[in-house]
C-alpha cells in the first residue's frame, strides 16, 4: 500500500503546485463506463461514438455475403 500512498501524495502535490488541475467529468461523458457498467442501447451507441468506435450491428448492415 506504500505505493499507492506515494502516488497520492505525488498527485496532491502536483495539484497544490498547479500542475494538474482535477475537474468533475459528469456520468454522461464517463467514457470508461462503456468497459464496467451495463449501459441501454441508446447510451452504448453515444459511448461508442464518442471514444471512436463503429456499433457492433452497423457493421453487419449491408455486408456482402459473397465476399
Amino acid at each position: 500500500m506504500k505505493h499507492v500512498a506515494l502516488y497520492y501524495h505525488f498527485i496532491r502535490e502536483q495539484v497544490q503546485n498547479g500542475h494538474l488541475r482535477v475537474s468533475h467529468v459528469s456520468s454522461f461523458d464517463q467514457l470508461a463506463d462503456v468497459l464496467t457498467k451495463p449501459l441501454s442501447r441508446h447510451q452504448f451507441t453515444m459511448v461508442i461514438n464518442k471514444i471512436g468506435l463503429t456499433p457492433p450491428l452497423s457493421i453487419l448492415r449491408g455486408h456482402d455475403k459473397n465476399t
